[in-house]
């Protein structure tokens, strides 16, 4: 057929009458394919279990759960990664004695992967909204764990298994991460109370270390001052009058002057003592300082009285006036009371250096002890709060131990499927139809290309560029019908025995790949019952409930 002219609707009609076997050979041939491809995909059965998210028995006024309840969403996704860890799913392989036969020529990590395509987790959301769009900070409150597999029981039980370890693995999670919270609380209480006993450590060693020098000494040590540098200026106004005395006497003494009425350590006794008599009489203590230089003289007199009966003895030979003996007494006593001063005068220097030097360290000292006092009231702040967190993470942790916090219920159990999830045999068979067709109109379509004979006075007047005047139809005799006929039976015989043996080698092809099928509702007690049994008794365990 030149095409060159294109493809009229009338030639259509023509087409199909002359390809029309070809293309049932074609469109037949393809659907036998399709359907022994169809009928010979394994049967995947799907079971799932449906799990509640139930919220905490006790009024979070009470107590606050130690894992936050509205983040199920990410721990879903974290939930999802450990279920399908390696260690999980090769325990459920082995329990359940799963790809006995890939374990022949496939290794753990290849069997692990195929098996966790197969593993699906998804909300569930609630009937009401089921229509709507689901919003993103909408909160779950189910989730569906399925498993897809040749066998029926056995997804089922994987189902079933792997919902009871998101129920564990959500107990464990909840109360390892309440535990780690009150070890991590136990370890900074005795941080920090160690580090406050340290502080108290070094506070009463730096305060031990330092007398004097600490903020608390200050007002007293610059009072002590002030009563160094007065007894100071006493001392030194007593030390230049006993200097002058002293010069006064020897001079006399030098001169051998005859003097009257020289006052001597006893005369001067007796005057000290009115004179202690007096102040007392005025109402001064024995602390006020005119008291107590009358009372340092008196024992100066005293001494020098008792040293002078010594050098009297030790001199008896010497023969002194009256006068001289008295002026050398003076000079003696003078002298005494110059040294007498003296010495304070150094002690009070000494001492007064020594509160001077204290108060000048003072502030340094201040400073270490602020800081100290600082950190201390920090720390002290910061146990204080760690202690009502202890208490907190206390009552949290046993809420979660007594597992009345936030829990995961099986809702819905897995079951045994009745039908398989897959594959879509139906649909298979459907679009292999359609591609079937596609196959034969295209088959027709290039045989009718590569034609170059002529069929009808169209296209031959076409080719030659001649009009037909006339044109011969085809004529069928009785026997061109008989033979037509015959051929058409022997097609149509050829055809059913193909289309026999496609559909009884497709069933067989089903049964050598699925078995034979099993109706599932007409069990009595070997698979849905026993089914069930095992779904109720793997939802009893112990952590099964939440």
């Amino acid at each position: 057929m030149n095409l060159d002219g294109g493809i009229q609707l009338g030639d259509l009609s023509g087409i199909v009458r002359r390809r029309g076997t070809a293309m049932a050979a074609t469109v037949l041939g393809v659907m036998l394919v399709v359907y022994w491809i169809a009928m010979g995909l394994p049967n995947q059965y799907a079971s799932y279990s449906t799990v509640l998210v139930t919220p905490q028995s006790v009024a979070p006024e009470l107590v606050a759960a130690g894992v936050p309840e509205s983040d199920l969403n990410n721990r879903l996704n974290l939930m999802t990664a450990q279920i399908l860890s390696r260690g999980r799913l090769s325990r459920i392989i082995d329990d359940l004695g799963l790809y006995a036969a890939q374990s022949q020529y496939m290794v753990r990590e290849e069997i692990i992967d195929l098996m966790r395509q197969k593993v699906g987790v998804a909300p569930v959301l609630a009937e009401l909204t089921a229509g709507q769009s689901r919003r993103a900070d909408e909160e779950i409150n189910q989730f569906r764990i399925s498993f897809t597999d040749r066998d029926a029981r056995t997804a089922m039980q994987v189902a079933q298994h792997l919902s009871n370890d998101f129920i564990e693995q959500h107990i464990d999670g909840r109360i390892t991460l309440s535990q780690k919270s009150l070890e991590f609380i136990d370890g900074e209480l005795s941080r920090l109370a160690e580090r406050i006993r340290e502080l108290e450590a070094r506070v009463a060693e730096l305060k031990a270390g330092n007398p004097g020098r600490l903020p608390e000494d200050m007002a007293a040590s610059q009072r002590r001052l002030e009563r160094l540098m007065t007894d100071l200026a006493f001392a030194r106004r007593a030390h230049a009058e006993a200097t002058s005395d002293e010069a006064f006497f020897r001079s006399q003494l030098n001169n051998n002057p005859t003097r009257a009425g020289v006052v001597t350590p006893a005369s001067r006794l007796k005057m000290l003592d009115l004179v202690i008599a007096e102040l007392k009489g005025k109402g001064y203590t024995d602390k006020h300082p005119d008291v107590v230089r009358a009372v340092l003289e008196i024992e100066q007199l005293k001494q020098t009285i008792a040293r002078e009966q010594e050098q009297n003895t030790a001199d008896k030979n010497r023969v002194l006036s009256f006068s001289q003996q008295s002026t050398e007494g003076e000079r003696r006593r003078a002298a005494l009371r110059k040294v007498s001063a003296e010495d304070e005068i150094l002690r009070l220097q000494g001492a007064i250096d020594d509160v001077q030097a204290q108060l000048a360290e003072t502030p340094a000292v201040a400073e270490l002890l602020d800081g100290l006092e600082r950190e201390y009231r920090h720390l002290f702040d910061s146990y204080q709060d760690f202690s009502n967190r202890q208490l907190e993470a206390t009552v949290q942790a046993q809420l979660e131990r007594r597992q009345l916090g936030e829990q995961f219920r099986v809702l819905e159990a897995a079951f045994i499927a009745p039908e398989p999830a897959s594959p879509d045999r139906f649909l298979i068979l459907i679009l292999g139809a359609v591609f079937a067709v596609a196959v034969g109109a295209a088959v027709a379509l290039v045989l009718e290309t590569l034609d170059d004979s002529v069929h009808s006075a169209r296209q031959l007047q076409t080719a030659t560029g001649i009009p037909v005047l006339a044109t011969i139809p085809n004529i069928v005799l009785g026997a061109d019908r008989a033979s037509l006929r015959r051929s058409r039976i022997k097609a149509a015989l050829g055809t059913a025995a193909l289309v026999v043996f496609a559909v009884v080698g497709g069933a067989a092809n089903y049964v050598r790949v699925n078995g034979m099928p099993v109706n599932f509702a007409a069990e009595t007690g070997e698979t849905i019952a026993d089914a069930a049994a095992d779904a109720s008794t793997a939802a009893a365990k112990p952590g099964a409930g939440g």
